[in-house]
């Protein structure tokens, strides 16, 4: 049975799970960042929970814990999943919740067969206020079942789904979390100059959720940014077609106008044969009365 719960690295994700773990489950829990933590951080996680503990050193952080989570840059977390392996206790259980999985799952087989070995993956980020209604991804590693029932027990409200292929995982993050970052990130750039309040004040609905797009993603810490997009081999192809689409529809616009209309209804007819594109537009706007606070 779970008792206690050992954060690695106080960044956001790891901020919002050692709180998460502290009240909903009433778990003891320690953090650590090779940072110092700062006085605010530090009053503030005693504040939320006596259950909280801050250490100085990672073998204090993860010793004793039943349940290690890793929540350190992606770059670094091989490294210090194989340090936190040689500090746990047997029996327990060791978590990395990375966004890009291929690289590090090949190190996850490695670890020995006195831990538990969980791969998952929250859909949903720090700014989460629950996690009813929402999903977390799993990749099994060793024992699907018993690793399914453990992920369960953590995320209780949650909705687990099992992914059984670490690529598959990484080609659908390359489309679900790539291609948004990347088509965001150019918008971004692109207005960078431009008033942005002035525009919203103005706009409609359409370029008011673009904007909540763009601006959240820039929110995100830069290291999580450019790994979700340089890390994830399988994001490749789909950049190369977006650019090369790119350039036909400039193409289009600037030489061959006449052909513009006909080619934005072949998407739309694309579309219209795998979803119904106008029940999208209705939730749009549902999306803007709650955020408006209609009903």
């Amino acid at each position: 049975m779970v008792k206690s719960v050992a954060i690695v690295g106080a960044g956001k994700m790891g901020l919002w799970l050692c709180n998460y773990f502290s009240t909903m489950n009433n778990y003891n829990i320690s953090i650590y960042d090779k940072r110092k933590f700062s006085a605010k951080i530090d009053l503030d996680l005693k504040v939320k929970s006596t259950r909280i503990t801050t250490c100085k050193t990672l073998a204090q952080c993860v010793k004793n814990a039943d349940v290690v989570i890793i929540c350190v840059p992606i770059k670094s977390t091989v490294s210090v999943i194989n340090k936190c392996a040689t500090l746990m206790k047997k029996g327990a259980c060791i978590v990395e919740i990375t966004s890009v999985k291929t690289e590090i799952f090949k190190s996850l087989s490695r670890i020995p067969d006195s831990l538990t070995v969980l791969s998952i993956h929250p859909m949903f980020g720090p700014g989460a206020k629950n996690i009813c209604n929402t999903k977390i991804l799993m990749i099994p590693i060793r024992n699907e079942t018993k690793e399914q029932k453990l992920v369960k027990s953590m995320f209780k409200e949650s909705k687990v789904i099992v992914i059984k292929d670490v690529k598959y995982h990484d080609r659908l993050m390359a489309v679900i979390l790539g291609m948004v970052y990347y088509v965001n990130l150019l918008l971004a750039m692109t207005l960078g100059n431009e008033n942005i309040p002035l525009l919203k004040t103005l706009s409609g609905t359409t370029f008011y959720l673009q904007t909540l797009l763009f601006e959240s993603i820039l929110t995100d810490n830069s290291s999580l940014i450019a790994s979700i997009l340089a890390d994830n081999k399988e994001l490749l192809p789909y950049l190369k077609k977006y650019n090369t689409e790119s350039a036909k529809l400039l193409n289009l616009i600037t030489k061959d106008n006449g052909n513009l209309e006909k080619r934005i209804k072949r998407i739309r007819k694309n579309y219209s044969n795998k979803k119904n594109i106008n029940s999208s537009y209705e939730k749009m706007y549902s999306i803007i009365s709650m955020l408006n606070g209609q009903k």
